[in-house]
């Protein structure tokens, strides 16, 4: 039976849909106090001055004077004020921005979880709504409340987030903004009385602000916005059909052959990664000639992968007998910038004429031959011994 596939007019309406969705932008920090809040109402400003129709669904300043400075002459949509276990608290007026229908809508602390009487359960939900409405949000969340990394945050600090936004939420956002300061300057602003009231900041600097606690969350906050940049840049490339890597982060690959060479050329990799903070993949290309391995060929193979994988390599095994045109379509489908390989040698299946096609069939990647670490002869002749 032949595959029903959509007519012209459905893809027209799919990508109209598509079209009619809002824009989605957040703003990332890796503590409380770095200014996320603050960031997204300056650019507010400028959007009003711009004359585009942009509200406040909902803000936090925690008392900030110059956060609440920044709200001044901002359209502010009522929040709901309800009671909950005999706390009055102000939560979101979703059905009032859906009628309101802004070009723009700010809607703060995306992790926020609604009350129990609401119909959505968590913020992130009132956001989706509010997107499909095709109204644009701003919202704004810490690096910790990423649903898939709160067991390493609660390593880094001993703290357990109790609320987390999906990572499938956050993969679709269209623009992460990522607001960084310093660790020094986060400190000050806590002992200022920035960050929380004055008399709790010493022990929040305690418990949770510890110097070390802030570089280990600014660093995954960064790697994470980096990531995201890098995946969007991929779509881009793919959809306008660009050939040339144009990574955010550099992405190696050393190719691994059965070889008392290959531990070597694993070794040195992991040093050109860990040098340029990249992530790296250990490649195997398997052909028909080399299908059957002899004991000694299979044990330095093996090594050398459970090396690799032990360094962080992702390991990728391909069978192909076209060793040179397996490489280059794994480099142009990954993006890779950087391929390390070993000179040929008896042992190698990458012979003279494999480097020269990698060379002329792909353009703005840096290769690396590498030597072994000692001659052949040598080798054998320890070997004999």
């Amino acid at each position: 039976m032949e595959e029903e596939r959509p007519i012209p007019e459905s893809l027209l309406e799919i990508a109209q849909e598509k079209k009619k969705r809002g824009k989605l932008i957040i703003y990332l920090g890796a503590m409380p106090g770095v200014g996320k809040t603050y960031t997204m109402l300056m650019d507010a400003n400028i959007k009003k001055q711009e004359g585009i129709d942009i509200k406040i669904g909902l803000i936090e300043t925690h008392g900030r004077k110059e956060t609440e400075e920044l709200l001044e002459g901002l359209d502010i949509i009522p929040p709901l004020e309800v009671e909950y276990h005999g706390i009055k608290l102000k939560e979101l007026n979703l059905d009032e921005i859906l009628r309101l229908k802004p070009k723009i809508c700010i809607v703060d602390e995306l992790p926020h979880s609604n009350p129990p009487m609401f119909r959505n359960k968590k913020r992130y939900q009132d956001i989706e709504e509010i997107l499909n409405a095709g109204i644009d949000v701003w919202t704004a969340m810490n690096i910790q409340h990423l649903e898939s990394i709160s067991d390493i945050v609660y390593r880094i600090t001993g703290v357990r987030v109790k609320e987390t936004v999906p990572d499938e939420f956050f993969k679709n956002a269209d623009e992460i903004k990522l607001i960084d300061l310093p660790p020094e300057e986060l400190i000050k602003r806590l002992k200022e009385g920035k960050v929380y009231v004055p008399d709790l900041a010493q022990e929040a600097i305690k418990k949770y602000f510890r110097p070390g606690n802030i570089m280990a969350l600014r660093e995954l906050a960064m790697r994470i916005a980096a990531d995201k940049l890098d995946k969007k840049l991929n779509i881009y490339m793919k959809e306008h059909a660009i050939a040339r890597p144009w990574a955010v982060k550099e992405r190696i690959v050393v190719g691994i052959d059965a070889s008392p060479f290959a531990e070597h050329l694993v070794r040195a990799a992991y040093r050109v990664a860990s040098e340029a903070d990249a992530d790296w993949v250990g490649m195997y290309v398997e052909t028909e000639k080399r299908a059957y391995l002899t004991d000694k060929e299979l044990n330095w193979l093996r090594k050398a992968l459970d090396l690799a994988k032990s360094l962080g390599a992702e390991i990728v095994w391909i069978k192909d007998n076209d060793v040179a045109n397996a490489i280059i379509r794994y480099i142009k489908s990954y993006n890779i910038t950087k391929i390390i390989l070993g000179k040929p040698n008896k042992f190698s299946i990458f012979k003279e004429s494999i480097f020269s096609k990698i060379v002329r069939e792909t353009k703005h990647v840096d290769i690396y031959l590498l030597d072994p670490p000692v001659p052949e002869s040598e080798l054998f002749s320890n070997e004999k011994k």
